[in-house]
């Protein structure tokens, strides 16, 4: 075969199949790239509102183990779960600033919203993760209160039971 002739047929399919595989990855890109940046708006909403709604939850719980501390509940006093409470709590506080410091910065350029998202999202999933941590010291704080609530349930009763022996005692003779 001399060199000057064309291509062989299959040698020009795949050749046009390259450039349609080729079109085909490039407006799959823009097309994903155009769904982020027009839903950026509206998830940078939605991300605000969770981040606020969080913000206000954290400051509730702190404000009720607060009133804990002043009331000198003798559960929380010195337990490593008060240590535990307050660390994850400032924790939670530092990721939600980075998280809703992140946004501002970010989140009003729509074009790089889809290289900023897996960095923000990330910082919202270790937030959900704390929370879940924070939720385990809480139930775990609230059975031990159950049960020391139960011990002195149990106290009280037995000395109930001796106040009404004695008096028995002191009714028969």
């Amino acid at each position: 075969m001399p060199d000057n002739d064309g291509d062989s047929p299959l040698s020009t399919a795949s050749n046009i199949l390259s450039l349609l595989t080729f079109t085909l990855g490039f407006i799959t890109l823009v097309v994903t790239f155009l769904s982020i940046a027009h839903s950026a708006d509206r998830e940078v909403k939605d991300l605000n509102a969770k981040l606020t709604a969080r913000a206000t939850h954290i400051s509730q719980i702190e404000d009720h183990f607060q009133k804990l501390y002043k009331e000198a509940h003798s559960d929380l006093e010195g337990s490593e779960i008060k240590k535990g409470l307050w660390a994850t709590i400032e924790s939670i506080k530092g990721h939600l600033e980075q998280a809703q410091a992140e946004l501002e910065k970010n989140g009003s350029k729509h074009y790089l919203w889809w290289y900023n998202r897996p960095d923000i999202m990330g910082t919202v999933d270790a937030i959900e993760t704390q929370f879940q941590h924070l939720n385990t010291l809480q139930l775990t704080f609230l059975l031990i209160t159950t049960r020391s609530q139960q011990d002195d349930i149990a106290s009280v009763e037995a000395r109930i039971i001796e106040v009404k022996r004695e008096i028995r005692n002191h009714s028969a003779s």
